[in-house]
């Protein structure tokens, strides 16, 4: 995990990096990629491009987990990665309220700054 502190941040950026996270949960990479693609503010970006390669790198371990499903070999691992994303949003949601830009674990950088 990556700690980089940042100076204060306003709240509204905060509110909006939280958001991004957060948003991973319901709407898969679509928030994250609408902060990096629109926000061009160094800490947001890092937040966001942190953010959208977790969630890419999601939707590759969900397209392996129902592959294995479909050989009955990982019939949970579908709801483990469910209850992972939940997790590690839920957490970096909670870092990035404080002003650190937060490293998901187990994740594939797709996108360098």
């Amino acid at each position: 995990m990556n700690n980089l502190n940042y100076d204060s941040n306003s709240e509204t950026d905060r509110l909006i990096v939280v958001v991004t996270h957060l948003g991973g949960i319901f709407f898969g990479f679509l928030p994250s990629l609408l902060v990096y693609l629109v926000k061009n503010d160094g800490w947001i970006k890092e937040n966001a491009r942190n953010a959208l390669n977790w969630q890419l790198t999601t939707l590759i371990y969900y397209g392996i987990s129902w592959i294995l499903v479909v050989v009955l070999i990982g019939l949970f691992l579908p709801w483990l990665i469910v209850v992972l994303n939940m997790v590690f949003c839920l957490v970096a949601a909670v870092r990035s309220s404080k002003g650190e830009a937060y490293r998901y674990p187990l994740t594939i950088e797709f996108i360098k700054f």
